[in-house]
């Protein structure tokens, strides 16, 4: 094999390679390789330009902590989501573009999908990715421009989380609320009548409990289904002043997890 055969197969090998990880950082794109996606430069471009309308494929609560300025809400877990992009579809010629959480989070390829829709992308890089790029397009807690400052940071979100046991510890001393929805709940909760249902997106219900929490100086325990929705209400508590809560870490998914093993 000549000097120059092996050097363009070396090239081809890690064009290859570097194609893999890229779509690596991007799992969505291997999931679901018929959904066209675009990139945050180009996604970018064409806001300015005014070539998309935006949908926000996440839950209510989500979209009220953290947004892409100018997007509108249509969760994918909801039971008029068809009906609602559709209606959307018919109002615009531009392409529809969905985005959610960020590379992991599905919830974009699977409106996009669900929607039956031809003229759309999906920005898989996320709310977040976007938020910390172009924060003055970007709203944070009803405010923008978004602060970067004001985002909570992964570390500031492990501080609050607590193991099963401590956990339990706290719970005579505390405001325990489930935050799951009826459907991930299905029925009572884990403490044996200690915790009160209070779903994200029921906030009157929720600030009934928080507000409780205040007015007594208790400690709020929360938990959510797999340790995922957490970091939302992290922002809620935050903005209401709360500072002494914690989260169980894992959820309920990981408590079940403990007590069959």
């Amino acid at each position: 094999m000549t000097l120059s055969k092996i050097i363009f197969l070396l090239f081809c090998f890690f064009i290859t390679l570097s194609a893999y990880a890229d779509e690596e950082g991007f799992p969505g794109r291997a999931k679901y390789p018929d959904v066209p996606y675009i990139s945050i430069s180009d996604f970018y471009t064409g806001y300015q330009n005014n070539d998309y309308v935006i949908v926000d494929a996440r839950s209510k609560f989500e979209f009220n902590v953290i947004h892409i300025k100018g997007a509108v809400n249509i969760p994918v877990n909801s039971d008029d989501f068809f009906t609602e992009i559709n209606k959307l579809a018919q109002k615009t010629d531009n392409t529809i573009v969905f985005y959610c959480n960020g590379r992991r989070c599905m919830k974009s390829f699977k409106a996009a999908v669900k929607s039956k829709l031809s003229n759309i992308f999906v920005f898989d890089a996320g709310v977040f990715e976007w938020a910390n790029e172009y924060p003055k397009k970007s709203v944070l807690m009803g405010e923008s421009p978004l602060h970067l400052d004001k985002l909570i940071s992964s570390s500031k979100l492990k501080e609050h989380s607590i193991s099963l046991g401590e956990f339990e510890n706290l719970i005579l001393e505390s405001v325990l609320i489930d935050i799951r929805d009826l459907k991930e709940r299905r029925g009572n909760g884990l403490f044996l009548l200690a915790d009160k249902s209070a779903p994200l997106d029921n906030t009157r219900k929720l600030d009934r409990y928080l507000n409780r929490a205040i007015k007594e100086n208790k400690t709020l325990l929360a938990y959510d289904n797999a340790g995922k929705q957490i970091r939302w209400l992290q922002y809620y508590l935050e903005q209401k002043g709360i500072k002494k809560y914690y989260f169980m870490a894992g959820g309920a998914k990981y408590y079940s997890y403990s007590e069959s093993n």
